[in-house]
């Protein structure tokens, strides 16, 4: 008798075991057909639905951006402003790739115990999708001085903004004609976008394109918007090449001081302006100026 019970309770654990095994299995082909479905790998952030016109510089103020865009991913205070970022990033595999057998992993019955991709996938089998707006709050007003909205998809918060974004992906190729044309019909469509006006200036001057032109438009950028380290520095290089060393000392210093406060990270530009600056009081020094 207490034979015949033991092999009763050996095909019950035995069927019990089974039991798990193919639950197992079902919930693993579950998860990689819910994988293949939405394979989105990471997300952060929020999607920011841009507006054109919400935001009018010189005019618009926090209380109006926040109740336009809601609250923002994150907020800094640096120098006079209050930098509101609004910030959204999505990776995900490309269309017809999917997590495959290494979703299984996940599954303590199979064998092993870590959920992760695939090994065959590849960096470009992962499209990543993000967004990006900053909004620059003058402390003292309230009132919005600057702000830029780019995506993925290289569109801006308007068409002169799409322009420029475009723009550096050309100059990275080195079509530096092509830019320059895009970047003269970004100036068109906003006189006032002072970053279009300082890549121009920037491109005319670095590459002695046309050296007084190149002036020209990084003196409106800093008229547009001053407290930027790259307009100052634009401008001081220009004079700089030009020969008008008493200018390239004021604007470089400028720049240099505004560095630590508004680009804190970009310790390169930084450099290059204080070798320009450097060079600038030996030629002073020498009596080149």
């Amino acid at each position: 008798m207490k034979s015949v019970l033991s092999v009763i309770r050996k095909r019950r654990y035995a069927m019990k075991s089974v039991e798990h095994t193919l639950a197992a299995l079902a919930l693993s082909i579950c998860l990689i057909m819910l994988v293949g479905c939405a394979s989105t790998l990471q997300e952060t952030g929020q999607k920011i639905t841009c507006k054109p016109g919400a935001i009018s510089i010189d005019q618009t103020t926090k209380r109006q951006v926040l109740e336009t865009y809601g609250k923002p991913t994150s907020t800094e205070i640096m120098g006079k402003y209050e930098i509101l970022t609004y910030y959204y990033r999505k990776e995900s595999l490309k269309h017809g790739k999917s997590v495959g057998m290494a979703f299984l992993s996940a599954i303590p019955v199979v064998g092993l115990a870590t959920l992760a991709m695939d090994p065959g996938t590849k960096e470009s089998d992962i499209a990543k999708e993000w967004q990006g707006m900053k909004v620059y709050v003058e402390l003292s007003t309230g009132i919005v001085r600057d702000y830029w909205y780019h995506d993925s998809d290289l569109k801006g918060h308007d068409e002169s903004e799409a322009l420029f974004l475009k723009s550096l992906g050309l100059l990275k190729q080195g079509k530096n004609e092509e830019a320059i044309k895009m970047l003269e019909e970004s100036i068109s469509l906003n006189p006032r976008n002072h970053r279009a006006l300082n890549n121009l200036a920037w491109t005319l001057i670095d590459l002695n394109i046309d050296v007084d032109k190149g002036i020209t438009y990084a003196m409106h950028a800093v008229e547009v918007f001053p407290d930027s380290p790259y307009n100052n520095g634009t401008l001081g290089c220009g004079y700089f090449k030009k020969g008008d060393l008493d200018n390239a000392e004021k604007y470089l210093k400028v720049a240099i001081d505004l560095f630590p406060i508004y680009a804190p990270k970009d310790t390169r530009s930084l450099a290059h302006d204080k070798a320009i600056l450097k060079t600038t009081h030996e030629r002073k020094k020498a009596g080149q100026g």
